[in-house]
């Protein structure tokens, strides 16, 4: 197995844990992001770049040559314009940067719940959700979304440059990132506890729609695992993946459980 891999945005929930997942299975992992933290993921090799930056990414990637790439990061910006923008920018430098070494086999790219219901300001503005549960063969919606323009970039450089490609899309993600805020699990561990601490009750935060509503969520392991899997099954070239753990639930049900 003369596998490399690339893990981009490798100090975030879903890098982080894919960095794990992959270095336990022997392949040699480098992980990109602009301030690396070595000991967060014991064996993995830290290359500093900004993915805005193609000078920076064309030193930092001039040696690497990997032959798998896995894209885990986003960056958020004010509209959905920029994040287009932005986003399509980040994938379209990084591929271009590797594609002079001609090592890349396989690119995966993760995006998310989004594809199906649109930008945040679309489906919370009362836009017509899409009928559930959600296939990965459903159109794109007529609408702008940053998510099409990264896959977009994926498609056209691999058309160029050869390499095959799969798409992932998590529901929300939950699972261990040192320093990550973007993190349900995370998130509701600091509530409780200031809850606790001050003897205030765990109050539901959210709308009636959510807490009656099912929910699902996506394990960090979980995707990892989808994503090791993908990067050499002849049977996820070039295919759409939905990925969640399965366990549905009400936050009705829920809530009182994590408040005990």
């Amino acid at each position: 197995m003369n596998y490399r891999a690339l893990v981009v945005g490798a100090s975030g929930i879903i890098g982080s844990n894919l960095a794990r997942e992959l270095l336990a299975h022997d392949w040699p992992t480098y992980g990109l992001s602009r301030s690396p933290r070595p000991d967060d993921v014991p064996g993995l090799q830290p290359v500093a770049a900004d993915l805005l930056d193609p000078a920076s990414l064309k030193t930092a990637l001039a040696d690497l040559a990997p032959t798998h790439v896995f894209i885990t990061t986003w960056m958020r910006q004010d509209t959905e314009a920029e994040n287009i923008r932005v986003n399509g920018l980040m994938i379209s430098n990084l591929l271009d940067a590797l594609a002079p070494q001609k090592s890349v086999q396989h690119v995966a790219l993760v995006t998310g719940l989004k594809h199906y219901l649109g930008p945040f300001e679309a489906y919370v503005n009362g836009g017509t959700p899409p009928p559930t549960p959600l296939r990965e063969e459903q159109p794109r919606l007529p609408l702008d979304n940053f998510y099409y323009a990264q896959e977009d970039e994926v498609y056209a450089a691999a058309a160029r440059d050869g390499f095959t490609w799969s798409i992932h899309r998590p529901h929300t993600i939950i699972g261990k990132a040192v320093g990550n805020l973007m993190n349900l699990g995370t998130t509701l561990a600091v509530y409780a506890s200031i809850c606790y601490e001050t003897g205030r009750p765990f109050r539901w935060p959210g709308s009636e729609a959510q807490w009656n509503g099912l929910s699902d969520v996506t394990d960090a392991r979980i995707i990892a695992q989808q994503l090791r899997w993908a990067a050499t099954a002849e049977t996820a070239r070039n295919e759409a993946f939905n990925i969640v753990n399965g366990d549905v639930f009400r936050w009705s049900w829920l809530w009182p459980r994590l408040a005990a």
